[in-house]
């Protein structure tokens, strides 16, 4: 079990981390970076609250899809995983801050991203789905509908993750939005009346906000912008500069994907087919944005 690390353990064991980096780099912080394969085997996570891809169990242990997911891979590379909770707007900064060696939260690929971290093959695909009061006051569907209200003149308020692909949806559509920090902090806002509508990947609010007296999910749905079908997926990412651990990793991914054994961890989840990237989806065309070559992938 992928242990979470407390405070007072954190500390020690990123200072432990950090001498183990001075050692092992000669403390020139010169060439590839190789701190994840530190002395002691073990490699820490960097996991949001978000379920069902990362997040706490009612223990205070960490569970999730993207959490199974690091302790077979990594397991099998030879590494005791441990995970720290971040909030999710913290990840990417996080990891390039060396607070941890990777982040497993399902974060989706896109070019923004790539730009800032290293992305592993895509492990899970997603669509996005609303959070509205019960009854669907305003009627709301997806995002297009949403900016049709706002356009519309309608006093409807919207809320996504301030660092989720959502929040680039919203932007790229020209809809007024509210980021926020977590998913619950999203779920809260329309419970509270403080927002109308939030949006997020669909599996997530499904599990979170389907039976939260009050609210209810829209259909999930791909969006789509300038007639071009946003279809994602997340995976692991890496600081651009750890190539070695990488690469190891993305070994390791293929060959749960061509086993079928990355579908079997995935659906503990409640994730089904559906959400198994095909193998024409890679992250070099997700990084690139080029989505127009796989706008013949079926939903």
């Amino acid at each position: 079990m992928i242990r979470n690390i407390s405070h007072s353990k954190k500390l020690s064991a990123l200072s432990i981390a950090a001498l183990l980096a001075l050692t092992a780099c000669g403390g020139d912080g010169g060439g590839e970076d190789t701190e994840a394969a530190d002395e002691g085997n073990v490699i820490t996570v960097g996991i949001a609250g978000e379920v069902p891809y990362s997040y706490l169990d009612d223990q205070g242990n960490p569970t999730g899809a993207t959490v199974d997911l690091a302790e077979k891979i990594f397991g099998d590379m030879g590494y005791e995983v441990e995970a720290e909770l971040v909030d999710w707007d913290n990840l990417i900064p996080g990891l390039n801050a060396k607070r941890f060696d990777a982040i497993s939260a399902g974060m989706s690929i896109t070019p923004e991203r790539c730009e800032e971290a290293a992305f592993a093959e895509p492990e899970i695909m997603y669509t996005t789905a609303l959070v509205v009061e019960q009854g669907n006051p305003h009627g709301v569907e997806d995002l297009d509908d949403v900016l049709e209200a706002q356009e519309a003149g309608e006093d409807i308020t919207l809320a996504t993750l301030t660092a989720g692909i959502e929040a680039g949806y919203a932007t790229d559509l020209g809809l007024d939005y509210e980021g926020v920090g977590s998913a619950d902090e999203g779920i809260e806002m329309v419970q509270g009346g403080r927002a109308d509508v939030f949006a997020m990947t669909a599996i997530s609010l499904n599990q979170m906000a389907s039976e939260t007296e009050g609210l209810e999910v829209t259909e999930p749905f791909v969006q789509e912008i300038d007639g071009v079908k946003q279809y994602g997926a997340g995976s692991t990412v890496f600081r651009q500069n750890d190539t070695e651990t990488l690469n190891e990793y993305n070994e390791h991914l293929s060959e749960l994907k061509s086993s079928g054994e990355l579908g079997e961890i995935l659906s503990e989840h409640g994730f089904t087919d559906a959400e198994v990237p095909p193998e024409e989806m890679t992250t070099e065309a997700l990084c690139a944005g080029d989505l127009e070559t796989l706008q013949d992938i079926e939903e």
